[in-house]
């Protein structure tokens, strides 16, 4: 059995659980650290406090970055448990070893516990995984069609309690996309600087 038939398959042992979230890091060697930047971070921050979340997914952030940015809140996060980062982590041009990097950065930040990679399209993830998640980040795409079945694709993992999230709202095929889609499954649209969310209507 592979990583991802690990992630998906439910009801295994805490055992194979805890060696398949490590062994991606164990057989990395390190590359120099690099820095990741999350725009708008508070306003992530006061999602994830405001519900109290658990379990968090990252779809698309450069360089993991919203994923490496809530591993690194657990001490102001206590409820905070698992942090999802999915990406196709694809070489372009002379960005190249995206993966290698992104792991290492991981291992290097003591967050490589907190973090499990999934390299997937978002897409493919959202089909394939079985988590439900009380926060959902999607900043990959720029596209109104791409963020709208991005949206509805992710939306059955969301928890109760969940938001959806993502920035770039001052861009009009983002904001196009996100209200069409908060339409379509008649959640509630926030704004928080340039930070978007959908939630429940409760």
């Amino acid at each position: 059995m592979n990583f991802f038939e690990k992630i998906i398959v439910p009801g295994l042992l805490s055992a194979s659980w805890a060696l398949c979230a490590v062994q991606p890091y164990d057989s990395i060697r390190q590359m120099q650290a690099t820095p990741y930047y999350v725009q708008d971070s508070y306003a992530y921050y006061q999602l994830a406090s405001a519900n109290q979340a658990s379990v968090i997914v990252d779809v698309e952030s450069q360089d993991g970055g919203v994923a490496r940015f809530f591993a690194q809140q657990t001490n102001n996060l206590p409820s905070l448990s698992q942090v999802y980062s999915v990406s196709s982590w694809v070489d372009q041009g002379s960005n190249k070893h995206l993966y290698h990097r992104f792991l290492s950065n991981v291992m290097q930040e003591n967050t490589s516990d907190m973090i499990i990679p999934v390299r997937m399209s978002s897409q493919e993830a959202a089909s394939s995984l079985n988590v439900s998640a009380d926060l959902i980040s999607l900043v990959g795409g720029n596209d109104a069609d791409e963020i709208y079945n991005d949206i509805l694709a992710w939306y059955p993992h969301l928890s109760e309690k969940g938001v959806i999230c993502g920035d770039n709202w001052s861009e009009s095929a983002i904001e196009m996309g996100v209200t069409n889609a908060a339409s379509a499954l008649d959640l509630s649209l926030k704004i928080n600087a340039n930070l978007w969310y959908l939630e429940r209507n409760l």
